[in-house]
């Protein structure tokens, strides 16, 4: 990237043409924004689904009883159809039971 800024300011002095290294240098801006807000919900998930492991190991290993509070923190919802059921969790995973 710097590299191009000085190509760039080299050109501008000498008065050449110097649309195609503004095209890269911005082209370049775009990725580098892109990147950072990709590792940004990367880590965000990361958290996510970090914080859902903790709730999960603080639970009692056996469950005897229906808990509200559980299906709540891990359900998103649940489909039901004639011929399946689907429960869709927060963290994106489905799991179809047919009957």
């Amino acid at each position: 990237m710097h590299q191009l800024q000085q190509e760039l300011i080299d050109r501008t002095e000498s008065r050449q043409n110097y649309d195609d290294l503004v095209e890269e240098i911005l082209l370049l801006r775009e990725q580098q924004e892109q990147n950072t807000m990709d590792e940004a919900a990367k880590a965000e998930h990361r958290d996510r689904i970090q914080a859902l492991c903790n709730f999960i190991n603080s639970q009692p290993r056996t469950i005897t009883k229906f808990d509200g509070t559980l299906v709540r923190k891990l359900l998103k919802d649940v489909k039901v159809c004639d011929v399946f059921i689907e429960f869709r969790f927060k963290s994106g995973t489905s799991v179809i039971i047919e009957k």
